[in-house]
Protein backbone atom coordinates (compact mmCIF):
# COMPACT_ATOMS: atom_id res chain seq x y z
CA UNK A 1 0.00 0.00 0.00
CA UNK A 2 0.88 3.53 -0.69
CA UNK A 3 1.90 5.80 2.00
CA UNK A 4 0.97 8.74 -0.18
CA UNK A 5 -2.43 7.33 -0.98
CA UNK A 6 -3.57 5.80 1.79
CA UNK A 7 -4.05 6.00 5.32
CA UNK A 8 -5.25 9.75 5.57
CA UNK A 9 -1.75 11.00 5.02
CA UNK A 10 -2.56 13.61 2.80
CA UNK A 11 0.15 13.37 0.55
CA UNK A 12 -0.58 12.44 -3.57
CA UNK A 13 1.89 11.20 -5.95
CA UNK A 14 1.08 12.28 -9.16
CA UNK A 15 2.01 10.74 -12.46
CA UNK A 16 2.59 13.06 -15.73
CA UNK A 17 5.14 11.49 -16.73
CA UNK A 18 3.67 9.73 -19.92
CA UNK A 19 2.64 13.60 -20.99
CA UNK A 20 5.65 14.94 -20.17
CA UNK A 21 7.85 11.97 -22.40
CA UNK A 22 5.37 12.49 -25.19
CA UNK A 23 5.37 16.09 -24.77
CA UNK A 24 9.87 16.47 -25.43
CA UNK A 25 9.12 13.47 -27.87
CA UNK A 26 7.21 15.74 -29.83
CA UNK A 27 9.50 18.69 -29.08
CA UNK A 28 12.48 16.73 -30.00
CA UNK A 29 11.07 15.48 -33.92
CA UNK A 30 10.69 19.48 -34.63
CA UNK A 31 13.79 20.59 -32.47
CA UNK A 32 16.63 22.85 -33.66
CA UNK A 33 19.91 20.50 -33.52
CA UNK A 34 21.09 23.19 -30.92
CA UNK A 35 18.12 22.29 -28.74
CA UNK A 36 17.78 18.51 -29.47
CA UNK A 37 20.73 17.67 -26.53
CA UNK A 38 18.94 19.32 -24.02
CA UNK A 39 15.83 17.66 -24.86
CA UNK A 40 17.42 14.16 -25.35
CA UNK A 41 18.99 15.08 -21.46
CA UNK A 42 15.14 15.46 -20.62
CA UNK A 43 14.31 12.36 -21.76
CA UNK A 44 17.40 10.24 -20.14
CA UNK A 45 16.34 12.20 -16.76
CA UNK A 46 12.50 10.92 -17.31
CA UNK A 47 13.39 7.66 -17.69
CA UNK A 48 15.23 7.76 -14.36
CA UNK A 49 12.20 8.45 -12.23
CA UNK A 50 10.68 5.66 -10.49
CA UNK A 51 6.98 5.17 -11.66
CA UNK A 52 6.25 3.17 -8.48
CA UNK A 53 4.36 5.04 -5.85
CA UNK A 54 6.58 3.60 -2.94
CA UNK A 55 9.87 4.50 -4.72
CA UNK A 56 8.59 7.78 -5.28
CA UNK A 57 7.53 7.93 -1.50
CA UNK A 58 11.14 7.00 -0.56
CA UNK A 59 13.01 9.56 -2.95
CA UNK A 60 10.27 12.99 -1.35
CA UNK A 61 11.34 11.41 1.92
CA UNK A 62 15.07 10.59 1.45
CA UNK A 63 15.03 14.67 -0.15
CA UNK A 64 13.37 16.50 2.49
CA UNK A 65 15.70 14.50 5.26
CA UNK A 66 18.90 15.27 3.32
CA UNK A 67 17.51 19.05 2.75
CA UNK A 68 17.52 19.10 6.51
CA UNK A 69 20.84 18.37 7.24
CA UNK A 70 19.64 14.75 9.00
CA UNK A 71 21.52 11.60 8.78
CA UNK A 72 18.91 9.14 7.97
CA UNK A 73 19.59 6.19 10.27
CA UNK A 74 18.62 9.03 12.94
CA UNK A 75 14.86 7.51 12.85
CA UNK A 76 13.50 10.21 15.54
CA UNK A 77 14.78 13.02 13.83
CA UNK A 78 14.29 11.73 10.32
CA UNK A 79 10.86 11.75 11.31
CA UNK A 80 10.04 14.67 12.92
CA UNK A 81 11.47 16.19 9.66
CA UNK A 82 9.02 14.64 7.72
CA UNK A 83 6.16 15.64 9.72
CA UNK A 84 7.77 19.23 9.66
CA UNK A 85 7.64 18.69 5.75
CA UNK A 86 4.08 17.62 5.61
CA UNK A 87 2.52 18.04 9.43
CA UNK A 88 -1.06 16.49 8.03
CA UNK A 89 1.57 12.65 7.64
CA UNK A 90 0.73 10.50 10.45
CA UNK A 91 3.59 9.63 13.11
CA UNK A 92 2.72 5.39 12.15
CA UNK A 93 3.25 6.56 8.32
CA UNK A 94 6.06 9.12 8.61
CA UNK A 95 8.08 6.41 11.17
CA UNK A 96 7.77 3.99 7.89
CA UNK A 97 8.83 6.20 5.44
CA UNK A 98 11.58 7.32 7.38
CA UNK A 99 12.92 4.10 7.83
CA UNK A 100 12.66 2.97 4.35
CA UNK A 101 14.49 5.63 3.06
CA UNK A 102 17.39 4.61 6.10
CA UNK A 103 17.66 1.68 3.85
Amino acid sequence: MSIFGTRNSGLTVIHDLDVARAAIEEALADADPELAPGLRHALDLIAQIPEEDAAIEVEWARSVIAQAGIDPSKEVQATKALRVAKPELSLKAAVELARNAAR
